[in-house]
């Protein structure tokens, strides 16, 4: 068998198993392309497409400019250019230094609260862009040298994940975020074993800031691009168990937002990284992901649905997936009641999400929050038990903010009207205010808890 003329297109296999595309889908788009352009269909196929990520042939320039715009990536981000090529980039700085702006590292008044009106606020996405160029210094002669040890960094990411489960979300997010930030600094400057090494704990690192952005503090603009930087680095791994659970996270955003086929098309990327090698517990916890996502627009069949295949792929174990430490037999359990809560079938998601509760560890205070929201929702008929449970639930936000919890407590809020129950948990709410909540997270708690319909509750009487 001849060998391979050029090295296998990692990228381009990549970026098409992240959208979950057949080579016979990646021929079909450039052929579209092509006859929108004018130009003459050359009779693409399949096997030519495979040939071009196994390295058995290049892309012909005629179709290079195509597979740009299928994919949506510059050329040097799909591995359409030479070295040669790459060697011709220009090294523009425009006046920053590692994504900070210019004069910024040192400059005393770049302080904490400046990175955090820029992190947090309006400026996030200027200054989270630049760690998308994770993968830009491959074949860049620009690119700095590391000698990091790949285990010490990712150490420090794997601290960083142990302490998700007890410590307030907002400065182990800025703690996590920072990890991340020096991380595409190392990868960056990195070759071969040790990039991927590194990658890897990198992957780590942006996935627990991107959980913290999204389900602790409820920015989802932040989540995105953390979220974009663990999938980029995801690719230098090679690892298809990180890149599938990077994109089942992915696909919250738009599954939370009123955009199910957003969601859908992550989720079904995420599955045929699964066809490679992943364990198990990865599809089952995809399946769930699923079915929260049809549950919150519409589709109560389908969330029930998949929650029996989530049911069929959930293992025995967890293999040696240690970093995957969100997702077991009990958070299957809160996912099937919440789907049974979208049903009707109070019964059902009764039984669900007691057990889930039951079987909550020391790792599971900021699911109980959701789990009591939800146990109140399944109890909607008897005041007494909505009123306990979201009593509950509140008591346990106050020790452990969770955005995610706060927004279900919400939702299940207005079933008690104005009545003394709905009164007892506002009064509970009032009095939670004064608790050492972030001052941002009370207030937002007490917007939440307050607001019926667009008006205060109290108002409202």
């Amino acid at each position: 068998m001849a060998s391979n003329r050029h090295p296998p297109n990692r990228n381009l296999a990549w970026e098409r198993l992240q959208r979950g595309w057949s080579h016979d889908e990646v021929a079909r788009r450039v052929g579209i392309e092509m006859d929108h352009a004018g130009e003459t269909y050359t009779g693409l196929c399949a096997n030519t497409v495979r040939r071009w990520e196994t390295g058995e042939r290049r892309p012909e320039p005629r179709y290079r400019k195509h597979l740009v715009t299928v994919f949506g990536k510059p050329a040097s981000e799909l591995g359409l250019l030479t070295p040669a090529e790459l060697t011709m980039r220009p090294d523009v700085t425009m006046g920053r230094v590692d994504g900070m702006p210019s004069g910024a590292a040192g400059d005393v008044n770049w302080d904490r609260a400046t990175v955090l009106r820029a992190l947090l606020g309006a400026g996030a996405l200027p200054l989270l862009s630049p760690l998308l160029s994770v993968t830009s210094a491959e074949g860049d002669p620009h690119a700095g040298s590391s000698q990091v040890d790949p285990e010490t960094y990712t150490k420090i990411a794997n601290g960083q994940r142990e302490l998700y489960w007890n410590s307030p979300p907002r400065p182990l997010f800025e703690a996590s975020f920072a990890h991340t930030h020096l991380g595409v600094a190392l990868v960056r400057g990195t070759r071969g074993t040790q990039r991927a090494a590194l990658a890897a704990g990198l992957v780590q690192s942006a996935l627990l800031a991107g959980r913290l952005a999204f389900f602790d503090l409820g920015q989802p603009a932040v989540a995105t691009r953390c979220y974009e930087v663990a999938l980029a680095a995801s690719k230098e791994t090679g690892d298809h168990a990180l890149a599938a659970t990077v994109l089942g996270h992915m696909a919250f955003i738009p599954g939370f937002t009123q955009d199910p086929d957003g969601a859908r098309n992550l989720i079904t990327a995420a599955l045929q990284h699964c066809w490679h090698g992943v364990h198990p517990i990865v599809r089952s916890w995809l399946h769930c992901v699923s079915s929260e996502i049809e549950a919150r627009n519409g589709a109560p069949a389908t969330s029930r649905h998949q929650i029996d295949l989530a049911e069929a792929s959930l293992p025995d174990d967890a293999g040696d997936l240690a970093w995957f430490d969100f997702y077991d037999a009990t958070r299957l359990d809160s996912f099937a009641g919440y789907a049974a809560l979208t049903t009707g079938d109070h019964r059902e998601a009764a039984r669900r999400l007691a057990a889930a509760a039951d079987q909550l560890g020391a790792r599971g205070s900021k699911q109980r929050s959701v789990i009591l929201a939800d146990l109140a929702g399944a109890h909607g008929r008897d005041g007494d038990r909505v009123a306990d449970y979201l009593g509950q639930a509140v008591e346990t936000l106050a020790t452990d903010w969770y955005a995610t919890g706060m927004d279900r407590v919400r939702a299940v809020r207005p079933l008690l009207g104005d009545s003394k129950h709905g009164r007892h948990i506002d009064r509970s709410e009032h009095c939670h205010q004064h608790r050492d909540l972030p001052s941002a997270e009370r207030q937002f708690a007490s917007l939440c808890l307050r607001t019926r319909s667009g008006r205060s509750v109290r108002e409202s009487r």
